[in-house]
Formats: C-alpha cells, sequence, structure tokens
C-alpha cells in the first residue's frame, strides 16, 4: 500500500494535479517533485539542469542567453537566442529571438523530466522547412 502510495504521490506532483474546482479533493500536501530538462550541453550523456542558461534541444538546434517566465510543474517557457546547423552560416553572429516551451513531463526515478519542446521565432521563409522547432527531448 506505501509504494502505490508514494506512486500516486509522484504522478500528482508531476503532472501539475491538484486540479481546483473539479469537486476533487487532496487529503493533505503533496511534495512537488523536482522537475528537470536532460541538457547535453558540454556532455555527451546529459545532466539534469534547471533553468539552464543554454540549452540543447537537438543534435540540429541550441538557445542560448535563456531567461525562463516559468518552470514547471507541467511546462516551462523562456525566451532566448535560437541557432543550429540548419541557419548557418547566418544564424551563426545573429541568432535568432526565440521563445521556447518545455512541455510533457516524464517521472525518471524519483524527478521529472521534459520530455518535448516547441520553440517559436522568426525564421527567415527559406530556412523554416530545415528549421528544428518541435521535438522530443531525451530523458535519462
Amino acid at each position: 500500500m506505501r509504494l502505490a502510495t508514494t506512486v500516486t504521490k509522484l504522478a500528482v506532483a508531476v503532472l501539475g494535479a491538484g486540479v481546483s474546482g473539479c469537486g476533487a479533493s487532496q487529503a493533505g500536501p503533496v511534495a512537488e517533485t523536482p522537475v528537470y530538462v536532460l541538457n547535453l550541453q558540454g556532455s555527451e550523456q546529459g545532466r539534469p539542469d534547471q533553468r539552464p542558461a543554454i540549452l540543447v534541444l537537438s543534435e540540429f538546434t541550441t538557445i542560448s542567453e535563456v531567461t525562463w517566465h516559468s518552470w514547471g510543474p507541467t511546462r516551462a517557457v523562456g525566451a532566448g537566442r535560437l541557432s543550429g546547423t540548419w541557419c548557418l552560416p547566418a544564424c551563426e553572429n545573429a541568432p535568432y529571438e526565440a521563445t521556447v516551451t518545455l512541455s510533457n513531463v516524464t517521472p525518471v526515478r524519483g524527478k521529472g523530466y521534459f520530455s518535448r519542446y516547441a520553440v517559436a521565432a522568426e525564421v527567415p521563409p527559406r530556412q523554416r522547412p530545415a528549421a528544428d522547432l518541435s521535438g522530443m527531448l531525451p530523458t535519462p
């Protein structure tokens, strides 16, 4: 029974449950599970990170100088400078202003990890077909 309670509390915390106005009630406060992103910046295996200034979104795309407006429990939103192999050499010295949204929290060993990203940016039309603006994030 204790394992089931622990799993339930983890799922509630990771998924951001505790919906108000639905008639659901909680017996007591549930500790919020930490939410991370597996960041490949400077590490091929990746490392758990929260609110990184530089985030490798994929093998083709990185967002840097990120200022996080929100972080967890179900999504994170930040603004920064987008660049990637798909926009070189044009964006090498002038990355595109962008907003990144991380979502789809997946529980892994007692922590939640964002597993999807979506980027909104003013990318030139000729680069848009190759731009890596949404996808899956790795998890441990």
